[in-house]
């Protein structure tokens, strides 16, 4: 079961890398993407993150309800962070400057709600 769910994302790595190569990186650079994603498909197989079930051939991961949990409540806590950050760019460039958002304090908006996901799936993951 695991060599095919190897094999499979070996292919699907392969894919990817010669597509990113084709798509105009470096030879070095597709290769080094493809050897991360790799790398990412190996760890999510022992991560715990989820569940491996025998009879799953090629695509053995599934998750289980308390990763579905800790999920959905990451995501709610990078959600309403993201809220709270656009009213409060609304505010401050609407009422006080009266000026248009710029572009960087959005890219900090998605970032910080990034930050706040990542972050709350870390601490959820080892608390609950």
């Amino acid at each position: 079961m695991r060599m095919s769910y190897i094999a499979s994302r070996a292919v699907v790595v392969a894919v990817l890398a010669v597509a990113l190569y084709f798509g105009g990186l470096p030879w070095w650079s597709a290769a080094l993407a493809g050897g991360l994603a790799l790398a990412f498909f190996l760890w999510a197989l022992r991560s715990g993150r989820y569940v491996v079930q025998e009879k799953g051939g090629v695509t053995p991961l599934r998750r289980d309800e308390r990763s579905q949990t800790v999920t959905d409540k990451a995501a709610r806590n990078a959600f309403v962070v993201t809220v709270l950050a656009v009213a409060a760019l609304t505010m401050v460039y609407g009422r006080v400057l009266e000026d248009s958002v710029p572009v960087s304090a959005l890219v900090g908006v998605l970032g910080l709600a990034a930050l706040t996901y990542a972050l709350s799936d870390l601490f959820l993951r080892r608390t609950a």
